[in-house]
């Protein structure tokens, strides 16, 4: 009975945030103003998710995405932070291509703001491009024809150490070794943005906690 008092008391302590994003990101040479792009696209170059120098990420597609942490307590323990992204239906990758090179989720050095950005300033803002970097990463088992496909990357489980700060924000970066040049032009990762007109396929950061 205590065991079990014990275990209820826990499930009522613990609680769930969910954030949206304030501001999200494509980072590439042609991309359009991401104030009004409904969409995130990730992919990388022969076999590297994120370019060796910063200022030679021409063929890179990154993305990139922050949260308003306002409201995380700073006493707040973490149990679980998961980011969820909705990808578009039938993708020209297969679910074993994505287990081989999954969406991967990595720090940012820099703040960004998607108003004024320009990808010039892909050279002062990028993600960590060692394998140690990855808060989480995520391939889909399987893939139903005509739906959208859900991602969800818990940033707990990577090698690299999540830290929230309580009042401020949190950036984070889509990366991926996803080549389009070896599998097909059209093999990249297409994520919904948080300007996407349909709001239950929007990114979203869940966050549980004591």
């Amino acid at each position: 009975m205590i065991a079990v008092l014990a275990a209820l008391t826990m499930g009522l302590s613990a609680q769930t945030l969910e954030v949206l994003p304030t501001d999200d990101i494509w980072v590439y040479p042609h991309a359009s103003d991401p104030q009004k792009d409904g969409y995130l696209r990730v992919w990388g170059v022969d076999g590297q998710a994120v370019a060796t120098d910063p200022g030679q990420a021409d063929e890179f597609s990154y993305s990139y995405l922050k949260f308003d942490l306002a409201k995380l307590p700073k006493s707040a323990v973490l149990k679980s932070v998961v980011l969820t992204l909705m990808h578009t239906p039938d993708p020209a990758w297969q679910a074993e291509e994505a287990k081989a090179s999954p969406l991967e989720v990595r720090p940012l050095g820099k703040d960004f703001s998607e108003k004024g950005w320009e990808f010039g300033l892909g050279k002062t803002v990028f993600p960590g491009g060692r394998k140690e970097d990855v808060f989480g990463s995520f391939g889909p088992a399987k893939i139903d024809a005509g739906q959208p496909i859900k991602f969800e990357v818990d940033l707990l489980k990577g090698p690299n150490k999540l830290l929230l700060s309580a009042g401020g924000s949190f950036g984070v970066a889509l990366t991926s070794k996803l080549d389009p040049s070896a599998i097909g032009n059209r093999a990249v990762y297409k994520f919904y943005s948080k300007d996407y007109d349909k709001a239950e396929y929007r990114p979203k950061l869940t966050i549980s906690y004591e």
